[in-house]
């Protein structure tokens, strides 16, 4: 079964904004932390002109993700097309310092430069990842971040290694309780605070649960051990 942003990410790509949005919006919900997947729900906003919207969650998926060559190309052509001509350059220019493979970019930073201001086409939307788009695919949208020339340290977006860490303490768990649980229980939250919700509630029940067998099978083992030395 395919998921929420698959199936809104292929119906941007046909051009069915309006269809898409419900999915990405889903997609969003399920994804908070991904700053791809507020790109596509910007993209999707701003080709149905909800510009409000647009912004709102270009501005996160910049603020998610601010090394992002890729969202500053389209932030810049979504302010080409408002005729925000200068905050365009600006997103253009980063774009390009950020990844020197993005032609299109300094193609439109250039042209700016020289006094164009026509209506940028909109890149073709990228699928989740790092890849970034050749200059074939040159076309734009996305929000406002504080600073273009100087943004934040990533931040991490992955939980991976944090559900992973997680299970591995709670199955350390059954050897030291306190550990595994505790572990189990900070890893668990960590996780939730990076979006993966439903990862990070499946560690922390893994903890608790081997916790409490771990701390079982401690009692047991005391419990033999007295007997032991009391018939002995």
């Amino acid at each position: 079964m395919r998921s929420a942003v698959e199936i809104g990410y292929e119906l941007l790509q046909q051009g069915r904004y309006t269809e898409a949005l419900p999915f990405l919006q889903r997609a969003v919900a399920e994804q908070p932390r991904e700053p791809r997947v507020h790109l596509y729900l910007a993209l999707a906003y701003a080709h149905a002109g909800s510009n409000a919207n647009a912004e709102k969650h270009f501005a996160q998926a910049i603020a998610l993700d601010p090394h992002d060559a890729y969202t500053f190309y389209n932030w810049g052509a979504y302010l080409h097309r408002q005729g925000r001509l200068q905050d365009a350059l600006r997103a253009y220019e980063t774009a390009y310092r950020l990844d020197p493979t993005l032609i299109g970019a300094k193609q439109a930073a250039d042209s700016l430069r020289g006094g164009a201001s026509a209506h940028p086409a909109y890149p073709s939307p990228q699928p989740l990842g790092n890849a970034a788009p050749t200059a074939s695919t040159a076309q734009p949208p996305p929000v406002t971040p504080s600073d273009l020339y100087t943004p934040s340290a990533r931040r991490s977006r992955s939980a991976r290694g944090c559900i992973t860490a997680g299970v591995l303490l709670a199955v350390f768990g059954l050897c030291v309780p306190p550990v595994g649980l505790l572990g189990g229980l900070i890893c668990g939250v960590v996780a939730m605070l990076r979006g993966a919700y439903a990862g990070g509630l499946v560690v922390i029940a893994i903890a608790i649960v081997l916790g409490l067998m771990g701390n079982w099978m401690w009692q047991i083992l005391l419990e033999l051990i007295r007997t032991v030395s009391t018939t002995s």
